[in-house]
Parts: structure tokens; C-alpha cells; sequence
């Protein structure tokens, strides 16, 4: 936090220094798109004409919001993930999850 000849001292020392800042949203001219860090936080990029598939990435991400639903989603992949043990077995899964 820099210290500032208008900001008293003791004001200083009560605001809270900012380490850095991630973003939620991003405006994109392109296809829409989702991205969970390895933490849990959610960002998504969507388009300014709000199309349909703007509008599915955005219930995606307010679905996440629902801790019971995410966590069911994760079990139910999860499932399928039991005995893959490799990475490739694991990326095969998903493909054939997704009807690769």
C-alpha cells in the first residue's frame, strides 16, 4: 500500500493491501469459454451479443454456484475416473465421456 500526504498514517494501516486481483469476467469477440483454476475459482469469456451459447457458459457458471450440484457432478465424473490410472487411461475416459 503507498502512502499518500492526504491519507493519515492510521488509515493506512487499516485498508486492506491487495496482492493481486484475478478476474471473473472477460469480454470476448470469439466463441464464449469456462475456466476453473485448481482452487475452485471460476472465470468465464463471453461475447457482447449474448448468444445462445454466451448464455449456456453463463448458466454453467451460475450452476456452479450451487455447492450441492457441483460436488454431485464432480462424484458422478469421479466414478468413472475409478481405476484409470494412468493420465492417458483418465484423458480417454473423458473423451468417451463426451462421446469422443
Amino acid at each position: 500500500v503507498f502512502s499518500s500526504p492526504q491519507v493519515p498514517e492510521r488509515v493506512m494501516d487499516e485498508q486492506a493491501e491487495i496482492k493481486h486481483v484475478r478476474k471473473r469476467l472477460y469480454v470476448t469477440d470469439k466463441a464464449p469459454a469456462l475456466s476453473i483454476d485448481s482452487d475452485g475459482y471460476v472465470r468465464c469469456g463471453l461475447s457482447g451479443n449474448m448468444g445462445d451459447n454466451d448464455k449456456l457458459i453463463l448458466a454453467i457458471v451460475l450452476s456452479l454456484k450451487n455447492e450441492a450440484w457441483k460436488n454431485k457432478m464432480i462424484a458422478k465424473v469421479g466414478d468413472h475416473m475409478v481405476g484409470k490410472t494412468t493420465e492417458t487411461s483418465r484423458v480417454i475416459t473423458a473423451f468417451n465421456m463426451i462421446g469422443g
